[in-house]
């Protein structure tokens, strides 16, 4: 090949590269695998903001609440955990997350997809906060983490059948009996002065609380933050008290 000649294959392919690159179209250089590949762990590392985010939120310290929060995620399971509290020792997790992988045709057309478990690394303190991610899977057993059950769905419910029954404590019991709730959710039922209070707790901020009255039935949610530890019990004593109803100042 002659120089010129050369020189115009290089050139071509690098302007190739960089129409590639800034058109966003780089990953069609991938092999399908590759592209399938990198896809699953976009998706998965999608996932795991919102894990992290949780954590977050819930402002969640110990190991055994981080596994416990972690696995209530679709797609997602603790693999390892090491460590027992953020400042002190630091916490350290493994996680697998089904991430879902798709592989683009030159049309845009999608020719194959398939779901891949990708693993991710969480280091959780004791000095700053990392994350590795597509890490090597480990072997082993992972922990068992239970599944919470779930209020949704139950309030409208749960209002008609309070109303019905009025405040009777025996009528409001074989009431939300005839529910037929997930038995993991806690019950609980409390008359006092004419009133009976009624608290439902599926998990720390899934609860509803009632009053039922001659007038009938007041259902609320207390918001996250009420229901933080050391905040509002979600409690029948709390629906039948003062902050029934209120929102947070």
């Amino acid at each position: 090949m002659t120089t010129t000649r050369r020189r115009w294959v290089l050139s071509g392919a690098m302007l190739l590269v960089v129409a590639l690159v800034g058109g966003g179209l780089w990953h069609l250089l991938d092999s399908p695998a590759d592209q399938i590949h990198d896809t699953a762990v976009a998706d998965a590392a999608e996932k795991i903001d919102k894990v992290l985010f949780r954590f977050e939120y819930d402002h969640l310290y110990q190991a055994d609440k981080y596994v416990h929060s972690a696995g209530q995620h679709p797609g997602v399971t603790v693999l390892t955990v090491a460590g027992e509290t953020h400042w002190e020792t630091g916490v350290t997790l493994v996680l697998r997350v089904l991430g879902h992988g798709v592989e683009i045709g030159k049309d845009g057309s999608v020719i194959d997809e398939r779901d891949e478990p990708i693993c991710f690394r969480l280091q959780l303190g004791p000095d700053d906060d990392s994350r590795d991610d597509d890490v090597d899977c480990p072997a082993g057993h992972p922990p068992t983490v239970t599944k919470d059950p779930s209020l949704r769905g139950v309030d409208e419910r749960l209002k008609s059948a309070l109303q019905a029954a009025g405040p009777d404590e025996s009528a409001i019991r074989r009431a939300i009996a005839d529910l037929s709730l997930d038995p993991a959710i806690a019950q609980e039922v409390t008359a006092q002065g004419g009133r009976v209070g009624v608290a439902l707790r599926a998990a720390q901020y899934d609860c509803i609380l009632a009053r039922v009255t001659a007038k009938g039935a007041e259902l609320w949610r207390p918001s996250h933050t009420q229901l933080a530890p050391g905040e509002l019990p979600c409690a029948a004593s709390t629906a039948l008290g003062s902050n029934f109803g209120k929102s947070p100042h």
